[in-house]
């Protein structure tokens, strides 16, 4: 996660935009786990079923600015484009509507990141607008339980 976390290429739409040393990463982990405890859900490492490697994450997290819960991916840059993003989303909404009882999913993203706002409206989110929070200007997109299921 560490390696994940300190590359330029995957960081770059990352709020703060640049890599992240070793002690932060592990503090995220350390929250990620946390996040799991305390809510019954978070993300999940992405792994490379031909050798195992965490390739990236994806799962829910909370937004306490927002009181609201995010849908969110991240990936190593050798594995972009590929629709690993797309289908750890969709697990990730089908768990957060159905496991974790949420009736509503939001996902942010920078306006520039176009990869990002593609998997979003693949995975059936509404574009709500430009929010700003943590200093940035972010896309938000949501979904609501209702609308999940009568897409699948």
């Amino acid at each position: 996660m560490a390696e994940l976390l300190g590359d330029p290429d995957v960081m770059r739409y990352m709020p703060g935009d640049e890599p992240w040393p070793r002690d932060k990463a592990e503090r995220e982990l350390r929250g990620i786990i946390a996040e799991w405890g305390e809510r019954g859900y978070g993300r999940w490492a992405v792994v490379d079923d031909a050798d195992g490697a965490m390739i990236g994450w994806c799962g829910l997290g909370y937004l306490k600015e927002l009181d609201e819960t995010e849908v969110a991916y991240l990936l190593d840059r050798d594995y972009w484009n590929r629709g690993y993003a797309t289908e750890g989303g969709l697990a990730s909404l089908r768990y957060g509507f159905g496991e974790a009882g949420l009736e509503k999913i939001v996902a942010l993203a920078f306006p520039g990141n176009a990869a990002s706002r593609r998997v979003m409206e693949k995975l059936g989110m509404s574009f709500e607008g430009v929010i700003h929070i943590w200093k940035l200007d972010l896309v938000k997109y949501s979904i609501t339980r209702e609308e999940l299921l009568s897409t699948c």
